[in-house]
């Protein structure tokens, strides 16, 4: 596809580095409050948090696996690398839930990054190859799945890392860069279980395309390969531990062992027919879960879909072009990519937008490309370059109502107190491990008491913000030891026990500072720390 230069460079680089600083700041501003607002924590979050902390600590997570590639998490397990980055993070500069979810935010920066090289490198340093990067830092489905720590959603990132650093290889010839993308390709396998298909698909085609068009040579290959290999066999032992095809094992650090519960049966063709429909609103507009996306604004802007399709319309003519004379085009690449993840996003079980997030990616080029088409063309009619400025317009309205929804005027409906009931089960209030933390700060070694009226309770959630070592999280189990939940028969008026009481329980805390205990009230009101 040609792409015609404005000839305005003077603000090329002016503009970049303002849709940077758009970029940052959204994902930095309220990360360790936005989505489930200063008191809720995602389980699958604080379950890797806690896990990261005993992998930085004690080399081994919360059931005490060596270093495993693949984490249990309850049962049905957890994508490892978001894990292993936290854990770095945390070794360096301790736990808290901003500096959790910043490494969602830093493998997006290197994303945004790529990306940015990407566009120079298919559209040409002018005016129009900062549009990939605009519509990553305003399209929902990017900001919302960047500002906090679910780990499948690396994929995304990876990808577009992984994909960027292919089209550089295949430009450059050189088997260095190829080494290079083959390590990212490697590591975005430990992104998320969907990789494990859709890469393998992808890779294997997109090897057979450039091969056909003559654009590598065994040699790129094998340097590309080959680390994808090494990085992916222990990974793929795990696997087939896990489908009991190999028995549990143990080498050097690492344990490998089976799981409690298998995602197996999550891809089947059978749920095709009632993906093909259902789908579309998934993808487009949100899904079941309320953090993934809003019907209001759609995961990439009802107005991005017209766009999508133009862009879709171009890649296809230039492939179908690029196809008849046999040469290369990195539209073909991009379609292949965008085609395998449609169709294994077809094939899940429940999907939804995480299960699919990769393939926002190639929506996000689609759409460029479409807009770039759209007024190229419409500038060339009118005489007049007013048709990109008013297409970014109506973008930045949109983004600036979506900002604050977000950020502001949704914030009602992100609270974890008023969800309905399905979020209810997984996002839990961090109240209790803030209140242990201060808790800790006035036992001076004194055991701790926890006393409250809860019917749901995550041991690991305490654990985390108390710093427990796996050792005693395994050793205590769940509500037992120093974390008992339930009222006791009987109080320890020593003083050699601190209690953590629910406000809701306050006449057990009256009853106490009767006895002469002192009531300190933990720094969110709804706890009161009781010692003598």
């Amino acid at each position: 596809m040609a792409l015609k230069r404005l000839n305005q460079e003077k603000y090329y680089y002016f503009i970049f580095i303002f849709i940077t600083a758009i970029f940052l700041l959204t994902r930095l501003f309220r990360l360790n409050s936005i989505p489930f607002t200063v008191t809720g924590l995602h389980a699958d979050e604080f379950s890797a948090a806690y896990d990261a902390w005993c992998i930085q600590g004690w080399g081994v997570d919360r059931h005490l696996t060596r270093f495993p590639v693949y984490f249990m998490n309850t049962g049905p397990g957890q994508n490892s690398l978001y894990i292993y980055l936290a854990a770095i993070i945390f070794k360096f500069f301790g736990f808290s839930v901003f500096k959790f979810r910043l490494v969602a935010v830093i493998c997006a920066a290197i994303a945004y990054i790529c990306l940015f090289l990407l566009s120079g490198k298919i559209i040409g340093t002018d005016i129009y190859s900062l549009i990939p990067n605009a519509l990553m830092t305003v399209m929902p489905v990017f900001l919302m799945s960047e500002h906090w720590g679910l780990e499948s959603y690396l994929f995304l990132s990876f990808s577009i890392i992984s994909f960027s650093l292919l089209i550089i290889s295949i430009e450059k010839k050189k088997i260095t860069y190829f080494v290079i993308d083959g390590i990212a390709w490697g590591i975005t396998f430990y992104t998320y279980g969907m990789s494990y298909v859709v890469l393998p698909l992808f890779l294997i085609s997109c090897m057979i395309y450039l091969i056909y068009v003559k654009e590598i040579n065994i040699r790129m290959i094998l340097a590309m390969g080959i680390p994808i290999v090494l990085l992916g066999v222990p990974l793929a032992v795990e696997q087939l531990v896990i489908a009991g095809i190999a028995p549990p094992f143990s080498i050097g650090p690492m344990d490998f062992f089976p799981m409690d519960k298998s995602r197996a049966g999550e891809l089947s063709l059978s749920n095709i027919p009632s993906n093909l429909i259902s789908s579309f609103k998934t993808i487009f507009v949100e899904d079941y879960m309320f953090y993934n996306g809003d019907a209001r604004f759609g995961t990439i802007f009802y107005i991005s879909i017209p766009f999508m399709i133009i862009g879709m319309s171009v890649s296809l003519i230039n492939i179908i072009n690029s196809l008849k004379r046999r040469t290369y085009s990195f539209h073909m690449l991009i379609f292949l990519f965008y085609l395998i993840a449609r169709i294994v996003s077809l094939m899940t079980f429940m999907v939804n937008i995480n299960k699919a997030n990769e393939i926002y990616f190639p929506y996000l080029l689609f759409t460029a490309f479409g807009i770039i088409f759209t007024s190229q063309h419409l500038d060339k009619k009118l005489k007049l370059p007013i048709a990109l400025g008013t297409i970014c317009a109506v973008y930045a309205v949109t983004f600036c109502f979506f900002s604050y929804w977000i950020y502001s005027g949704g914030e009602n409906s992100w609270n974890h107190k008023t969800m309905p009931r399905y979020e209810e089960d997984i996002i839990y209030d961090t109240h209790i491990g803030y209140a242990v933390q201060d808790a800790q700060s006035i036992s001076s070694g004194r055991p701790i008491q926890i006393i409250i009226n809860a019917l749901e309770f995550r041991y690991d959630l305490i654990c985390l913000f108390a710093g427990t070592s796996p050792y005693d999280y395994v050793k205590e189990g769940y509500n037992e030891n120093n974390y008992d939940i339930s009222v006791p028969d009987e109080l320890d008026l020593s003083g050699d026990v601190v209690y953590l009481i629910d406000g809701e329980l306050h006449h057990i805390t009256d009853y106490l500072v009767s006895e002469g205990f002192t009531n300190h009230v933990a720094r969110y009101g709804e706890f009161s720390i009781v010692y003598k």
